[in-house]
């Protein structure tokens, strides 16, 4: 083999993953190449193709769930107007039984200001003051479920639930394409979860909704915890009146550590929604019926310019985990993140 095709052969090269690392939640996959005139690069995870890249840096986001089985990761470089290409692969480790039970992998979003894209090595994290080991620090809030928990008791008149589904119809455009969405009617009753595509009215899903009953907040937000990584948006203007689950309960069933709550309230602030969203690492906005619509869009677009920090979890005991994440450099500004969870 000549010294220009070895060359060749060996140009392109994974940054991230690495050949035996593990893999889970958001990440790079990252190739380097010096090759020259490369036109594209294709990524591929387990035979599957999971992105394109059309320009250097060479990288595309992958989302790999909250599994950690082995994966072959691969990519191919093709060179010269499509007339060449090179090929590179490397195979993630699994977790051993060991891992499985001694290992929790927490998932934080943040809302981070900093004059470079932020790595591990810029944070410390805590968990009861035990300090923890950074896995990942995504640029990228990865793929989530968006539940619009929505207020349709009997002070939602006057054209506020009107303006609350409104407001989502306006919205749901904002939404990544691997996101999903259901909305969640409340009152003294909790309705089904109710999927919805971007292309939906909630006209023609719910027809003329018309406010009435009683509140049952803590019921209806507790309702849709699931183990996905979750965005709960609330709209609601008042406190509870009805739920059959103490608020300490529906509070530690909301705290886990994938599930974020945001409420925009369109009365008196709730001590309830801010405790849960001061968890979870979300926010309370107040608004009232004409100011909806543009509270909903900056609660979303916020939500995509998250950081995702996920973290290996050791040394604490089970019950509420505090969590506590500071700057190790210099112009690193975190803005919005989880205060902890709860361990079962």
């Amino acid at each position: 083999m000549t010294a220009a095709a070895l060359l060749l052969f060996t140009a392109l090269k994974f940054v991230n993953p690495l050949d035996g690392s593990q893999a889970i939640g958001v990440q790079w996959l990252e190739v380097t190449t010096d090759a020259q005139n490369v036109d594209r690069v294709e990524f591929t995870v387990d035979g599957v193709l999971a992105g394109v890249a059309r320009k250097a840096p060479w990288r595309v986001t992958y989302d790999f769930g909250t599994s950690l089985a082995t994966h072959k990761i691969s990519a191919k470089a093709w060179m010269n107007g499509y007339k060449t290409s090179e090929e590179a692969s490397v195979t993630t480790a699994a977790m051993t039984a060991a891992d499985t039970m001694n290992v929790d992998l927490v998932e934080v979003p943040m809302s981070i200001r900093a004059p470079q894209v932020v790595k591990p090595q810029d944070l410390v994290v805590k968990e009861n003051g035990v300090t923890q080991e950074v896995r990942a620090v995504h640029p990228e809030r990865g793929a989530a479920h968006f539940y619009f928990v929505v207020d349709r008791s009997l002070s939602m008149g006057d054209g506020k639930l009107t303006a609350a589904l409104q407001a989502i119809d306006n919205e749901l455009h904002l939404l990544r394409p691997t996101d999903t969405a259901a909305v969640v009617l409340f009152n003294h009753t909790v309705a089904r979860p109710h999927s919805i595509a971007r292309t939906e009215k909630m006209a023609q899903v719910f027809g003329d909704v018309v406010p009435s009953g009683g509140t049952s907040l803590y019921d209806a937000l507790a309702s849709i915890v699931t183990p996905d990584r979750t965005y709960a948006i609330v709209i609601t203007d008042g406190g509870d009146r009805n739920s059959e689950l103490p608020a300490e309960k529906a509070l530690k069933r909301i705290s886990n550590t994938h599930t974020v709550v945001e409420a925009i309230v369109l009365g008196e602030r709730s001590g309830f929604l801010r405790d849960a969203a001061a968890n979870t690492g979300g926010d309370v906005v107040k608004a009232d019926r004409d100011s909806l619509d543009g509270a909903l869009r900056e609660v979303i677009e916020e939500i995509n310019n998250r950081y995702l920090l996920v973290y290996q979890s050791h040394g604490t005991a089970r019950g509420w985990r505090s969590i506590s994440i500071k700057p190790a450099t210099r112009g690193v500004s975190i803005q919005k993140a989880r205060k902890g969870y709860f361990a079962e």
